[in-house]
């Protein structure tokens, strides 16, 4: 009798792995990952816009001023001002008159990171009415 080294049964042929259910297997693995995962929030400005429409009527001295030039240059009335100044002049003023709305005056060749930086100035200082426009400019 001779000794077979192979078991019964089998062939001698490559061993396979099934894959009939990977493409399940990648599905869900899927799902899980983006039930999961948390999305980041989106970064930028948050403005809450008035309804279309909407317009409200305010009082001069209840109006400040802020612009910025389309060489940078920041301006709180007639004062020219530097960015971190603008949070203290704007929260001296919010003391003196709750009811101020800041209109915020920016050229539209002003560089627009010194228009991000005040008006972050104008929410460290706690400034909820602020009203963005852009300042009529010669030849337009």
């Amino acid at each position: 009798m001779a000794l077979s080294l192979k078991p019964r049964g089998r062939s001698s042929g490559e061993p396979n792995i099934p894959t009939a259910s990977m493409g399940d297997i990648a599905f869900l693995i899927i799902i899980f990952f983006m039930t999961t995962s948390i999305f980041s929030r989106e970064k930028g400005l948050k403005i809450v816009l008035p309804e279309k429409g909407a317009e409200t009527k305010i009082k001069s001295e209840n109006i400040l001023t802020v612009a910025v030039s389309q060489s940078g240059q920041v301006l709180i009335g007639d004062r020219i001002v530097s960015v971190p100044e603008v949070s203290s002049i704007v929260t001296e003023q919010l003391g003196k008159n709750p009811d101020l709305a800041i209109a915020l005056r920016v050229s539209r060749r002003a560089p627009y990171q010194t228009m991000i930086e005040v008006f972050d100035q104008l929410k460290v200082a706690k400034a909820e009415r602020v009203s963005l426009m852009p300042v009529q400019e010669e030849g337009q």
